[in-house]
This record gives structure tokens, sequence and C-alpha cells, in this order.
């Protein structure tokens, strides 16, 4: 891949003719406002995306919640640093049960994002689902590449089952799981690692996969979307392959089912209820798709939506983009009917 000096790119990006005739007239219009003038993320150092947790602009407000508090957990399995996590609890009086708690993995590539990336989703799966939202801050390429992100995942599991219930007061039989883009493919490898070790991590009731990650060795000559879409906005496959390449770089890992979950060989009857958005102009959307299908096929209800006119990041676009609003009360219904 050309180096940024190389390549010499530098804004505006307009649309491109392949897709832009495709695209939700909301999200081009907020594109040729808001993003058209700004460097791509591939295009620059990984430091001059990070200067905040913000990853687009567009997103809407966080909801107010009852108690919102930074833990640092110690690891069980693995090496490294403590886990940064934090937990928003719902106002109001807790159910004589405990509470239901959602584990939520944010979007970045592995590369970017932190504990303030989506306060505003996991805030209002907390006070509208009324249930403990954890997000865990795991670590990042590519100062820390896989599998380091799937062992931080996994240690807060392995936290949540051995204190986490106690100490939050939490109900171990409701209990989800889920995440968006990085975070989706994190928790949908996080529910066929659960089996393996079903006494030490929790049991889960629902996976919220959004715009997820499932096939790591997916391009533009093997897969749909990837073609179709390969100049959409926001996510092209060039970007996509330069996360990929920052958080797997031995190409020989790309297909280890830890970093492709779509390519888990067996377990899948016994995968959570889930839930699976995709967007239809999204790179990503053949492999959600996939994944979906591939879950109904092994008996487990898979609740597939695809937004229309869509490319990957209206989960975070949420103050501008309909299907971003739209896509969060989806989340939350399915919080509700699986902790009901």
């Amino acid at each position: 891949m050309s180096s940024i000096d190389e390549a010499g790119l530098q804004p505006p990006y307009p649309l491109h003719s392949s897709i832009k005739d495709k695209l939700d007239p909301a999200y081009v219009t907020f594109y040729n406002a808001h993003i058209v003038d700004k460097q791509q993320v591939h295009l620059q150092p990984v430091s001059a995306s990070r200067t905040s947790g913000i990853l687009i602009p567009g997103g809407g407000p966080k909801l107010p919640v009852g108690k919102t508090e930074d833990i640092q957990i110690q690891r069980k399995q693995t090496e490294g640093s403590d886990v940064s996590i934090r937990v928003f609890t719902p106002e109001g009086e807790r159910p004589v049960d405990g509470w239901p708690v959602m584990v939520y993995y944010h979007g970045g590539g592995w590369v970017l994002g932190n504990i303030e990336t989506e306060n505003t989703v996991c805030t209002n799966l907390c006070k509208r689902a009324r249930c403990v939202v954890i997000s865990v801050d795991y670590r990042l390429a590519p100062e820390d590449p896989y599998p380091a992100a799937v062992h931080d995942s996994w240690e807060a599991l392995l936290w949540l089952q051995s204190t986490g219930f106690s100490l939050l007061n939490l109900n171990p039989s409701k209990v989800a799981i889920g995440g968006s883009s990085a975070g989706g493919n994190l928790a949908a490898t996080m529910c066929h690692k659960a089996l393996s070790s079903p006494s030490l991590v929790p049991k889960f009731k629902r996976q919220l996969l959004i715009v997820p990650v499932t096939d790591n060795t997916a391009s533009p000559s093997s897969t749909p979307s990837w073609k179709e879409n390969e100049f959409s906005p926001a996510l092209p496959a060039e970007k996509m392959m330069w996360y990929r390449r920052h958080y797997l770089p031995d190409e020989k890992t790309w297909a280890e089912p830890e970093a492709s979950p779509l390519l888990y060989e067996d377990g899948w009857g016994e995968q959570p209820k889930a839930l699976v958005v995709v967007g239809e102009l999204d790179v990503l959307r053949s492999e959600g798709q996939e994944y979906a299908e591939k879950l109904k096929r092994n008996g487990v209800e898979a609740d597939l939506k695809v937004m229309k006119g869509m490319p990957h990041p209206f989960l975070a676009m949420d103050g501008v983009l309909q299907q971003g609003r739209d896509t969060i009360t989806f989340m939350i219904e399915a919080l509700k009917e699986g902790f009901a």
C-alpha cells in the first residue's frame, strides 16, 4: 500500500460515482456539509485520528443514567495491563433479582475508539432497556495487534462471572452481549468462545451485532458487498484493509475463527438469539448477512435488518440519520425481549 506521502491525497473527497446515487439523501447532505473536506483515516497517521473518542460527526446526545463508573479489572488468564471497563447503571430502584446486564464492545476497526466512543449507544441501552451496560476498553492495534482485543474482551467476561455479578448487583440469568463493527466481531467471537468454558463466563440471552466484521478473509474478488460497495464512503474497501492489516499483520491469522467468527466450524446451534443489523451500502453487508443466515440454518433465531441507502457508520450518526435512531431502538427492543 502506498505511504501517505507517496499517495499525496488530500480532501475534498466527493462521493464516488459508483455509489453516490444509491445513498440515502440525508446521508449525502450531511456528508457534503461536514465530511467531504476531512482527511480520511487511512490516509493519515493513526495518531491523527485518535484526538478524541468521536470517530465520525453526527452522533446524538448521551442520555442521563443513574451512575457511570470506571473500573480497572485484573486479568485471570491472559497477560497485559488491567482492563478498563465503564459501567452505566440505570436511574431508579434496582429489581429484586438484580439488574439485567449488557456487555458492549465499541467499534473503530480495532485501531480507533476508546471508552468514550459509543457512550450515546450505551446510555440509550441503559436508560431505555433498564439494564446495566458494561463497555470494554480493549487494547488497540497497531501497538497491540490480534489477539490482544480478544484477550481483553474475554477477561471482561471472566470478571463479570467471578466478581461483577455480585459487585454490581446484577442478575446472572439476564445477560446480553453485543457491539458495532470491530466490536461486533469481538462480541460474536465471545459467544463462540464461551462454549468452551461455560462455567467461567455468563450465558447470553441475546447477541446484538451491528455492522459486524465476521470474515477477515473477505475482499472485492470474493465477497459481493465488497465489490458492490468498494468505494462506499466512511468504509471503502481500501480503508477496511488498512484496519485489517493493523489488527492482523500476519495474513496467516486472517482465517482464524477468533479473527473471523463466520469461519467457526461448530457450535452454531448453541449460539444465543441474535439481532444483526447491516448497511445496504457497507462493504461488510454480505458477511453480516451470511452470519445471520448461518445462525438460522442451525436453528438459532436471527433477526436480520438491512438499512437501505446506508453506508457503514449509521449507528454512530443517530443525531442526523433516522436509520441510526431506528437501530438503537431495535437494540433496545431485543434487550427488553431477552430480559423479559
